[in-house]
């Protein structure tokens, strides 16, 4: 099993005026941020190319999206921090903490979906192929989905702990079927 993404979130402890924010970022990150701004008044950028999306909020919430791992998250948090000293951003309580990851397993062998779903019970899935090519399942037992691709392929999230991710795995693979 592996990870293949982490997302943390925090707040700044203060609004934020994203127009005047995104210029400062755009003077002190020698890349160009390219936000993408939300109607819901937030906005994504990313300080390198290929790197961490992060998204901010006028409220001073925000969020870390797409680290590979629990290191990397925490390097694209110092990363933000140096960044707000640089422009001269006042954060009065700041916060942060990781809150998610996202877990992959392959069981290297193929799955009849439709079968899975009937026999993990209708209650516990949801599978509409027309829809999303994979079956959802929340075990009863765990506080967890899984997406189980007819691949053998499955992502677990919601949960921070490898150890529930694979918890969850081993009871789906001692299930009848």
């Amino acid at each position: 099993m592996e990870i293949v993404s982490t997302m943390g979130s925090g707040s700044l402890g203060r609004e934020l005026d994203l127009d005047v924010f995104v210029d400062a970022l755009q003077e002190a990150v020698e890349y160009d941020v390219n936000p993408s701004y939300s109607d819901s008044g937030m906005i994504t950028v990313r300080l390198e190319p290929e790197g961490v999306a992060y998204l901010f909020y006028r409220s001073g919430s925000f969020q870390i999206r797409g680290a590979e791992n629990q290191a990397a998250l925490e390097k694209a948090e110092a990363r933000l921090q140096e960044v707000f000293a640089e422009i001269g951003l006042e954060v009065p309580e700041y916060s942060f903490e990781q809150r998610t990851a996202v877990f992959m397993e392959n069981l290297d062998r193929s799955i009849d979906l439709e079968r899975l779903m009937i026999e993990l019970g209708l209650e516990h899935t949801e599978y509409e192929p027309e829809q999303f090519p994979a079956l959802i399942y929340k075990p009863p037992a765990f506080e967890v989905t899984l997406l189980i691709f007819s691949s053998g392929k499955i992502i677990i999230g919601g949960t921070m702990s490898k150890r529930t991710a694979q918890e969850a795995i081993d009871h789906l693979t001692k299930s009848p079927g």
